[in-house]
């Protein structure tokens, strides 16, 4: 559960850093088992659905899939249900859930590479007026996201309280077109392995990675059930292989309501 100066700092500057999203003893499986993710996809034996930095190359910067039996690891969905994660899930979000997503966050070997400075605004307006954006910035808190280092991470870069106000000119131009240039108070946020940082997406951010410095972070999140406001929606690409037949079964059982909710939610 996060302490009141987290609660603070996650909602003035848009992120904190827990030191407890893990038990300590989980840590290393969790690692071992992401090391076997990797190799599965770098050789071509799992692809469930992988963003690649060159195809030609083999090279992946995020895998997704984790979930899927093909993976035939079970400790990425323990890791969305364990109890130190839940805890600040059910502070934030409340206990009406549904299921979110988990992801590796990865260097390519051959080159550097980076996901220049964006919001994560979805169909929304990404170069909106300032009500139009401000109007998506004001939406309650509906999803809970984290990076969980597993080895020493500096990739994520933000805009500390970006989350609260319209862009500046120059972060209009970095968003728009100088993806990757610089923006005044930008920083790293930097992460032993077993910190995590839970932060909010509507923060002005990119990724930046190194070819020869190793990264190896699960992103996930889980996001709030509210029946009464939820619509059905087209099935986000990146998120059809969950419709198979084949990937209920291998969850576990208290996932699986979660499961459903999202599931029931899918015109795919």
């Amino acid at each position: 559960m996060p302490t009141p100066e987290q609660v603070q700092q996650y909602d003035e500057l848009g992120y904190f850093i827990a030191e407890d999203a893990v038990d300590p003893a989980v840590l290393p499986e969790l690692l071992a088992a992401t090391r076997r993710a990797k190799k599965k996809v770098r050789s071509g034996r799992v692809d469930v659905y992988t963003h690649w930095a060159t195809k030609e190359n083999s090279e992946p910067w995020a895998i997704r899939g984790l979930l899927a039996p093909e993976f035939e690891e079970p400790i990425f969905a323990e890791h969305l249900l364990s109890r130190p994660i839940m805890h600040y899930v059910h502070y934030f979000l409340g206990d009406e859930l549904r299921l979110g997503s988990i992801l590796i966050f990865t260097n390519p070997y051959h080159e550097d590479w980076g996901i220049g400075w964006h919001r994560d605004f979805g169909k929304d307006v990404r170069n909106g007026t300032e009500e139009e954006e401000m109007a998506v910035l004001n939406r309650p808190l509906y999803s809970l996201r984290w990076h969980l280092a597993l080895v020493d991470d500096a990739c994520l870069e933000l805009v500390p309280g970006s989350q609260r106000r319209y862009r500046t000119d120059r972060e209009r131009e970095c968003l728009a077109n100088d993806r990757n240039g610089d923006i005044p108070g930008g920083m790293a946020i930097p992460l032993k392995a077993g910190q995590a940082v839970f932060w909010k997406g509507y923060a002005i951010h990119r990724g930046v990675m190194k070819k020869d410095v190793e990264r190896l972070t699960i992103g996930a999140s889980w996001r709030q059930h509210t029946p009464e406001e939820d619509q059905p929606e087209e099935t986000d690409v990146r998120f059809k292989w969950r419709l198979r037949d084949d990937v209920r079964d291998v969850l576990p059982e208290a996932m699986k309501p979660y499961y459903d909710r999202w599931r029931v939610l899918q015109l795919g």
